[in-house]
């Protein structure tokens, strides 16, 4: 990437961070297109979590076929989550809180094929699934 991409890229992920933060998509509502049974243990949490993440880190061209792969994949990895916030205390739900609320502005943006958003976006998340998953046994 050239410096002033970077600089322009580095620009809008400040700017869409801060959004997300303060207001996220003004009150924008996912269209539930898949249904998924909730994960009901934490090892299953675990593997979906994982696999689900990696999953995604695999979509690198953010073409309207990565995309939707991506919306797909939110579905599950949601529930993942979902979990976590339910079944853990302090700080790890707390984290887990604050993944969920990233990973819906993912599951926004790939839904609504926003292409520049989501890579801010899954840049944040992927840095919060890293951190998360350290602390996972």
């Amino acid at each position: 990437m050239t410096k002033l991409k970077s600089v322009i890229f580095l620009a809008l992920m400040a700017a869409f961070s801060s959004l997300y933060l303060t207001v996220g998509i003004a009150g924008e509502q996912p269209v539930q297109h898949l249904i998924v049974d909730d994960i009901t243990s934490y090892q299953e949490a675990k593997q979906v979590f994982a696999n689900t993440t990696a999953d995604i880190k695999t979509k690198t061209k953010f073409d309207a076929a990565d995309l939707h792969d991506i919306h797909m994949i939110t579905y599950s990895l949601e529930k993942a989550i979902a979990y976590f916030v339910d079944n853990m205390e302090g700080k790890k739900k707390a984290a887990a809180g604050k993944m969920a609320a990233v990973l819906e502005l993912v599951h926004l943006s790939s839904e609504n094929n926003r292409n520049i958003e989501i890579q801010v976006y899954l840049e944040d998340y992927f840095k919060r699934a890293e951190a998360f998953s350290a602390g996972l046994n």
